[in-house]
C-alpha cells in the first residue's frame, strides 16, 4: 500500500513549482556562474562572508572568488573540509579518512563542479574495483560496476521475483533519466504536460522506498538486498524518499564509486587554494558568533573575538539551527522557523579506524563490505539508533584495495562504520564537554571491541592480532568537530517530506542569507554538498544582479 500523508501529499502544482530546485540540483552545467557574474557591476561593493569551510562553503567561495567577488571564509576548525578531512596517527604512519568511502569521479558527475571551482586536474579520483560486497546470513555476493550484472545476480538469487527485480531497476533508472531531462518551470506548456513527460517522477513523488520496493518485490530477502544502500542516506525504507533513493542509487550504479587520491583532504585543500589564488581569504581557527544586520540588510559577521567582517551577503555552511541562532532576535519569519522546527537532524555515526601492522590485500579482495545480521532494514535501523553493535549493520572499508600504495609498506588502513543515534550518548554529553570523559571512554571502547570482534568473525580473520593503532569516534565526536546538532552526518533527515523536490532551499527568507551544506538542497554527501555551494552562489548572484 502506498503511504498516504493526507495534507502532506505533493500536489501537481506544488510538484511542478518545485522542479526548478530539482533541475538545479541535478544539473551538470555550471556555465551560468560566469554569465550571471558578468552582469553584476561594482563587485567590490558586494563582500561575501562564508561561514564554515565544509565542501558546500568551499565550493561557494571558490566560484564567487573566481568570478571576482570579494569572499572571506571563516572556519572554527584548524582544517578546511568539514567531514571531507583526514587525520594522522603514529607520527604520520597512518592517515585516516574522516568520512569518505566513495564518491563520483572527476570524469563523470564531479567534473562540472570541479571546473566551476577551478580544481579540475588538481585532484585525482580512482575508480573502485567494485560497487560493494554484501554479506547477509544466507548470501555473500559482490556487486560489480555493471548494473546489468547486478540485476542478473538478483534474478539468479530470487527467481520468483525476477520480473519484479527487473521492474524495480527499470523504475529507478527511468527516474534518474527523467530527472536529467531539461525542464522550464516557467513554461505553461511544460507544466501542463509534466505528468506525461516525467511519468516515473510524477508517480514516485509521494512514495517512500518501501512503497517502491513493495510495488515490485515480494521476497523479504530480495527486499533487504535491494535496500542495501539505505545506509548511505541515513533512513530505513519506510521513511526514506523513494525518489531520493532512486536518483542517488541509480546514479551510483551507473557511474561507479571513486575515491580521491591520495585523500579527501586533497579535495578540500585544492578548493581552499583555488579561493586564495583568486583573491579570496580562508581564515581557519576563526569562529563566527553572529550575523549583524541593519534595516533588514546584512552588514557583517561578528567573530568570537569581537572583530566584525563586513558583508552584504552571507553563505552559511554551518548547520541551519546554528545559523538561525546567529541572527538578531525576531529576524527569522515565524512560518520559516516553524518549517525548520518540523525537521530533525539526521542519524550520526560510530566509527572505528584501524591501522594494521600487516598487508591484508591478499587476504581481503573487496574495498567496501556491508554485513547485515538479518534482511530487515527497519530492524537494523532501530539497532543503529540504539548504537547496538551486535544487531546493527556494519560497513567495513579496506582502503588499501582502492589503489596501490594507499598505506605505507607492510601496513593496512581499515575503517568500520556503524550508523548511530544520538540518544545513547546524550547521557555523557554534559561530562564530555566538561572534559570528564572516563565513563564515556569506557562505553565507546566497549562498543568498539564488539565491532572489531564481529568484523573479525565475519569479514577479516585474525584482525585483532594485526591492530597497531585504533581510533574511535561517536556522535559526540562529530558534535565536537562540526558542531552539528546530535552529530548529524546528513544535515536534516532526508525523509519524504525533505528531499530533492521539497528539500530546504538554498535561499532563505532573510535577505542576503543563503545556505550551502548537507542541511539544504540537494542533501548530504560529497557531491550534493559541493553542488549546494554552487546553487547558493546562483541564488546570490541572481539576487544581486536584480539589484544592480
Amino acid at each position: 500500500m502506498h503511504r498516504n500523508f493526507g495534507s502532506g501529499l505533493i500536489s501537481r502544482r506544488d510538484f511542478i513549482g518545485m522542479m526548478a530546485a530539482v533541475g538545479a540540483g541535478m544539473s551538470t552545467q555550471w556555465g551560468w556562474a560566469k554569465d550571471l557574474a558578468a552582469g553584476v557591476e561594482g563587485k567590490d561593493d558586494f563582500p561575501v562572508v562564508v561561514i564554515g569551510a565544509g565542501l558546500g562553503g568551499l565550493s561557494a567561495a571558490a566560484i564567487l572568488a573566481r568570478n571576482s567577488f570579494p569572499v572571506t571564509v571563516v572556519e572554527q576548525h584548524d582544517n578546511a573540509g568539514g567531514y571531507a578531512t583526514t587525520f594522522d596517527r603514529a607520527a604520520g604512519k597512518y592517515t585516516f579518512e574522516v568520512s569518505l568511502h566513495a564518491t563520483g569521479g572527476a570524469d563523470t558527475s564531479l567534473r562540472p563542479i570541479m571546473e566551476a571551482t577551478g580544481i579540475l586536474g588538481k585532484v585525482e579520483t580512482v575508480k573502485l574495483p567494485e560497487l560493494c560486497r554484501l554479506v547477509y546470513p544466507e548470501h555473500d555476493i559482490t556487486w560489480l560496476h555493471n548494473p546489468d550484472a547486478v540485476i542478473e545476480d538478483m534474478v539468479r538469487l530470487f527467481p520468483g521475483d525476477a520480473q519484479g527485480t527487473r521492474g524495480f531497476f527499470s523504475e529507478i533508472m527511468g527516474i534518474l533519466d527523467e530527472a536529467n531531462i531539461p525542464f522550464d518551470p516557467d513554461s505553461r506548456d511544460a507544466g501542463a504536460s509534466f505528468a506525461d513527460t516525467h511519468k516515473k517522477m510524477w508517480a514516485a513523488r509521494n512514495m517512500t522506498l518501501a512503497d517502491l520496493l513493495n510495488k515490485y518485490v515480494r521476497d523479504p530477502k530480495a527486499y533487504g538486498l535491494l535496500s542495501t544502500y539505505c545506509g548511505y542516506y541515513g533512513l530505513p525504507p519506510s521513511r526514506l524518499s523513494g525518489f531520493f533513493y532512486a536518483v542517488a542509487t541509480a546514479g551510483y550504479l551507473r557511474s561507479g564509486g571513486h575515491v580521491i587520491k591520495r585523500r579527501s583532504q586533497d579535495l578540500s585543500d585544492a578548493l581552499s587554494a583555488s579561493i586564495t589564488a583568486a583573491g579570496g581569504k580562508v581564515m581557519l581557527t576563526t569562529e563566527a558568533e553572529g550575523i549583524e544586520m541593519r534595516g533588514g540588510d546584512i552588514t557583517g559577521v561578528r567573530l568570537s573575538g569581537g572583530e566584525v567582517l563586513k558583508a552584504k551577503a552571507v553563505i552559511s555552511n554551518a548547520s541551519v539551527p546554528a545559523t538561525m541562532k546567529m541572527l538578531p532576535p525576531s529576524v527569522v519569519p515565524a512560518d520559516y522557523q516553524q518549517q525548520l522546527n518540523g525537521y530533525r537532524p539526521s542519524i550520526s555515526t560510530f566509527v572505528v579506524w584501524l591501522g594494521l601492522n600487516g598487508n591484508i590485500r591478499e587476504k581481503i579482495k573487496n574495498y567496501e563490505i556491508f554485513f547485515h545480521r538479518d534482511y530487515n532494514p527497519e530492524k537494523s535501523f532501530a539497532a543503529s539508533q540504539a548504537c547496538d553493535p551486535t544487531n546493527s549493520s556494519l560497513g567495513v572499508t579496506v582502503y588499501d584495495n582502492a589503489y596501490d600504495g594507499y598505506s605505507k609498506p607492510g601496513t593496512s588502513t581499515v575503517s568500520i562504520l556503524m550508523l548511530s543515534g544520538y540518544e545513547p550518548w546524550r547521557r555523557f554529553e554534559a561530562d564530555y564537554f566538561a572534559g570528564r570523559k572516563d565513563q564515556y571512554r569506557k562505553e565507546k571502547e566497549r562498543i568498539a571491541a564488539t565491532v572489531v570482534k564481529e568484523t573479525e568473525r565475519l569479514v577479516i580473520p585474525g584482525l585483532s592480532s594485526m591492530v597497531e593503532v585504533m581510533e574511535i569516534s561517536t556522535p559526540l565526536t562529530n558534535v565536537c568537530y562540526t558542531k552539528n546538532p546530535e552529530g548529524a552526518i546528513y544535515g536534516y533527515e532526508q525523509s519524504l517530506e525533505n528531499s530533492f523536490m521539497n528539500r530546504l532551499k538554498n535561499r532563505t527568507p532573510i535577505k542576503g542569507l543563503y545556505l550551502s551544506s548537507a542541511w539544504t538542497n540537494p542533501g548530504g554527501g560529497f557531491q550534493p554538498c559541493l553542488k549546494s555551494g554552487a546553487l547558493a552562489c546562483k541564488e546570490l548572484v541572481k539576487d544581486w544582479k536584480g539589484k544592480a
